[in-house]
């Protein structure tokens, strides 16, 4: 049950990030850099409440200090920010016509999504034309052992997160089909790694089955993934059958695409 105290304590908490993000906005207009005693009377708070919130905003880059003069401005975090949130875009345009070829080619819904810690986040998409598909909306998060998409992006990923999700003793169950544990989860990512696809056996949601893949850069870095998303009356074996090759060479074209592009930037 939920007491004062806590209400108190979130209400605090929400006030530091308002607070922090002024600060933030205030060093971005800036044209120069600014003490904590400017700061505190423009975000109004006193000088040892905006000390505090600059030296945790230095912390983790967001705001940087001028050794000779003390004096606090906006660090690399936000341009940092800014180049993956560039990058994102410039993958999500250059594949979108991919999508809606994928999309004309099996009639269903189509998804493109990135990987954020633990999860998916969904940064594109093109509707199926039947009457029922699957409900998404892009920025929607999901989890990554779960979902084909997520599946795909967690097979291809960084080894310790494999490692921290292939070691879990239970696994949080959104359907009776989700996969129950670490060892389970494992053998399910070998066989993604093998075949090149992965598969939601209605395992984020129930009457949901997806086909993901994962698509890899030049360097072998998995940085996104696509999937077809499907009613799951409408993908018997044999429709599962016919879609996964018009995956598989869509997640090709993509590739063949990525390393085109890379190769003109160098």
């Amino acid at each position: 049950m939920r007491t004062k105290k806590d209400d108190a304590k979130m209400l605090d908490n929400v006030q530091s990030l308002e607070r922090a993000l002024k600060i933030i906005d205030l060093l971005a207009h800036s044209s120069k850099p600014m003490g904590v005693t400017e700061i505190g009377k423009l975000i109004g708070v006193h000088k040892s409440t905006a000390y505090r919130l600059v030296s945790t905003l230095r912390q983790f880059g967001y705001v940087d200090q001028d050794e000779e003069t003390e004096k606090y401005f906006l660090g690399l975090k936000p341009l940092e920010l800014s180049s993956i949130i560039n990058e994102r875009l410039d993958i999500k345009n250059m594949i979108h016509p991919y999508l809606e070829e994928l999309a004309d080619k099996t009639g269903e819904t189509v998804h493109l999504a990135v990987r954020e810690g633990d999860e998916i986040v969904y940064i594109d998409k093109v509707e199926s034309k039947h009457t029922i598909r699957m409900y998404s909306r892009i920025g929607a998060r999901a989890p990554l052992y779960c979902t084909a998409l997520g599946k795909c992006l967690l097979a291809f990923g960084p080894e310790e997160l494999v490692k921290k999700w292939t070691s879990k003793d239970t696994l949080p169950q959104r359907t009776p089909n989700t996969i129950k544990d670490g060892n389970e989860l494992a053998e399910e990512l070998k066989k993604i790694r093998e075949q090149g696809y992965a598969l939601d056996r209605e395992e984020f949601e129930p009457w949901i089955k997806c086909i993901g893949a994962p698509i890899i850069n030049r360097k072998g870095k998995v940085i996104c993934s696509i999937s077809i998303s499907i009613p799951a009356f409408r993908l018997d074996d044999e429709r599962l059958q016919e879609l996964i090759p018009i995956l598989l060479q869509t997640r090709d074209a993509i590739s063949e695409k990525l390393k085109y592009l890379s190769k003109e930037d160098e």
